[in-house]
């Protein structure tokens, strides 16, 4: 009888010490949508436009050399822009990073700030969708992650009837200059950004069996700001870093809403108690009575 409750509290002991592990969860975000994409090349002259409704949704794929789910991420979004109107933009982890060298401090800061409290840990992958959606993990909510990305690339992103154009000439080796408009019905204000896209680079030393990776974003460019409704525009000079590897820098024009950020005051907080932390005070409960089990075989 005592070797059976023995057993029995081993038992309960180690599947009290296992942590749950918690399901996949697409976060809807309050940091500003994202969007634009218009895009050439960056060493040829480039004249684009497009309505607000037929801009392509943006995906954002956190990612790294070194991450093997990452690849699954990846491949997912690759298959949904087969059939969705979407750009895919790599965001290489950079802050902290000893073996990826295609991120920048820049891209990555950028993205921690729009997806900073959802995942503070920023440990690849995230897939970020518009700056709306974000989906942390390789796994699943739905059926698939194709299925998953495909949904919340197509919901709606009410940004108004509105023409969007971009102009880009390149100046030199590694300058051009941009000029951009926007024409919108709402009051909405808009930070005006140009990301310089590397369109594939070769890099054999990473851990994920990937030797090629596409859509790097290399550089986000400040150029300029919307703060009022009707017709905006703007131009800018800009100077640009070399690609990872060869001459493939693409040029795209991005807008990100600008939110006035929600300042929430530090309340100061009341010391735990007992039951708040169950799985700590149980395992020690179960090796007392182990103990006290252990004692009376010894009488």
């Amino acid at each position: 009888m005592t070797r059976l409750l023995v057993v029995a509290i081993l038992t309960a002991l180690m599947v009290s010490a296992v942590p749950f592990s918690h399901a996949a969860e697409i976060k809807e975000l309050e940091t500003g949508i994202l969007f634009g994409g218009l895009h050439g090349m960056a060493n040829e002259t480039i004249a684009e436009n497009s309505t607000l409704d037929d801009l392509p949704a943006i995906a954002e794929d956190y990612t790294a050399t070194w991450c093997g789910n990452c690849v699954e991420v990846g491949n997912a979004l690759e298959t949904v822009a087969e059939n969705v109107s979407m750009e895919i933009y790599a965001v290489h982890r950079n802050i902290y990073e000893t073996q990826d060298p295609l991120g920048n401090e820049n891209v990555d800061q950028r993205f921690r700030d729009r997806y900073g409290f959802y995942a503070p840990q920023f440990k690849p992958p995230v897939a970020g969708i518009n700056g709306k959606y974000a989906l942390q993990g390789s796994n699943p909510v739905g059926d698939s992650l194709e299925a998953d990305f495909a949904e919340l690339a197509t919901q709606p992103r009410n940004l108004g009837e509105g023409l969007v154009t971009m102009v880009w000439t390149p100046t030199g080796e590694n300058s051009g200059t941009v000029a951009w408009s926007i024409d919108q019905s709402t009051s909405a204000e808009y930070n005006v950004s140009v990301w310089m896209v590397e369109k594939v680079a070769y890099f054999p030393d990473g851990t994920n069996n990937q030797i090629y990776y596409h859509h790097i974003v290399r550089e986000i460019i400040d150029v300029g700001s919307v703060t009022d409704t009707g017709l905006s525009s703007g131009t800018a000079q800009v100077t640009y870093a070399d690609a990872y590897d060869d001459d493939d820098l693409e040029v795209h024009l991005m807008f990100h809403e600008y939110i006035e950020p929600v300042v929430v005051e530090e309340e100061e907080q009341p010391e735990p108690e007992t039951e708040d932390t169950p799985f700590v005070s149980m395992p020690l409960t179960i090796l007392a009575l182990l103990a006290v089990a252990l004692r009376q075989k010894r009488q």
